[in-house]
């Protein structure tokens, strides 16, 4: 179990992690800025970035409350483009942990770890 820990916190620490931990930090200020830009004007439930950033992780979560929804063509796109960058960065994380478990059970120095002789 240590080695599936350790692992697990080199992985969550190395390069790949900060990566995917800065591109989801930019993509969701991108798309909450992008989305207030839009909707501002058309739409009365976003009044300030903060509302817009709301939707925003909402959307990427998949969570999507309801109460805040677009309603231009271009808030529409940004929701979707959301959407999609949601979903690639949770399969991102997902495969970062998964390379951890899998790195792990090749590695031949934990081969014996854990089996009582």
């Amino acid at each position: 179990m240590k080695a599936y820990a350790r692992a697990l916190i080199d992985k969550l620490t190395g390069p790949g992690a900060v990566f995917l931990v800065s591109c989801s930090i930019s993509m969701t200020c991108a798309i909450a800025t992008l989305f207030r830009w839009i909707e501002h004007d058309a739409n009365p439930n976003v009044t300030d970035w903060f509302d817009s950033l709301y939707f925003t992780v909402t959307t990427m979560t998949g969570v999507g409350f309801g109460d805040i929804v677009p309603v231009t063509h271009g808030g529409r796109v940004v929701s979707m483009l959301a959407m999609l960058a949601g979903t690639a960065i949770f399969a991102g994380f997902t495969a970062l942990i998964a390379s951890a478990i899998f790195e792990t059970d090749r590695d031949p120095r934990w081969e014996d770890r854990g089996r009582q002789s």
